[in-house]
């Protein structure tokens, strides 16, 4: 090998060394001695001076590499004291040695690229696996909080539907409130309308607000809790669609005579005074309304003043 006066780092000075005794064939990395023993000589090439280093091979194997130096002393000490091919079939067989490298390198990158994305698609679903999980336990946790905190009320079961009716100011909210520290679900027509704690009432979306207290209503029943509903239910047509859910149920009448939380108008009041239904009467005819349906057990409705 020429000797060099310049000062080489740390690194590059291993990798020189490393090429020496490869040339003088006195490997003292542990694979390289035991391949010189079985085959009597070793290539002088990148992967062998890296290993015999023990530095990456990618520091001194690619065309543009961190020791361009190192790579052209590994050059030099294959072939001779020139670089330079002399006839076009050096210059063929470089370019081709050098393409074949090149091809290596390039399938060792994308191997590994491959396998860290597989890893990291193999983490990212086991996370969203265990999120599942996670999600799935705290809805029966709270589900089964729900259970352990209704009481018994004797030997018969709490309704799981409850449906509180009851003209404005009649105290069908605070009615209410009693169920949900009961552990029911507390809907109603009017939460439709509330945004960022505003109520915003909007006449033309009252058929879409009763739309979706109901489909609240089912789709909580159907997981499994129990429901309290405050909604006017004047007549058997409004409460209709909550009986034919198929669950058994409660209708509460509120009977107070408080003020409106919403301002009703005195006019609007009086329109759902005259197409009111007494409780006793609205059953009745619920009753005949449901009768095919017999998982569904009306319990008698009361009034309540609070």
């Amino acid at each position: 090998m020429p000797e060099s006066t310049e000062v080489l780092d740390p690194i590059e000075q291993a990798f020189m060394d490393a090429l020496q005794r490869l040339v003088d064939g006195k490997p003292t990395q542990k694979t390289l001695k035991a391949l010189l023993k079985k085959k009597g000589k070793l290539a002088v090439n990148a992967v062998n001076v890296s290993l015999e280093a023990g530095h990456s091979r990618t520091l001194i194997a690619m065309h543009e590499c961190r020791y361009p130096k190192v790579r052209e002393a590994i050059r030099l000490s294959k072939g001779g004291k020139t670089t330079h091919p002399t006839t076009y079939t050096q210059l063929i067989q470089n370019l081709r040695a050098d393409l074949a490298q090149e091809k290596a390198q390039k399938k060792l990158l994308q191997l590994q690229i491959a396998a860290h994305f597989t890893a990291r698609m193999t983490a990212e679903e086991n996370a969203k696996q265990l999120e599942k999980v996670v999600a799935q336990s705290r809805k029966e946790l709270r589900e089964l909080h729900k259970v352990a905190s209704l009481p018994s009320k004797g030997a018969q079961p709490l309704p799981r539907l409850v449906l509180i009716r009851g003209l404005p100011g009649s105290g069908k909210t605070t009615r209410a409130q009693g169920y949900k520290k009961k552990g029911y679900e507390h809907f109603e027509a009017d939460m439709f309308f509330e945004v960022d704690g505003e109520y915003a009432f909007v006449e033309k979306k009252l058929p879409e607000a009763h739309a979706w207290c109901l489909q609240q209503t089912k789709d909580t029943l159907a997981a499994g809790a129990h429901v309290v509903v405050t909604n006017v239910f004047s007549g058997v047509e409004d409460i209709k669609p909550y009986v034919d859910l198929g669950f058994d149920y409660e209708v509460v009448e509120a009977a107070g005579h408080g003020k409106s939380l919403h301002g009703v108008s005195s006019a609007v009041l009086h329109g759902m005074k005259a197409s009111w239904v007494p409780t006793d009467a609205l059953l009745r005819q619920l009753k005949k309304k449901v009768a095919a349906k017999g998982n569904v057990n009306p319990i008698v409705g009361k009034k309540d003043r609070s």
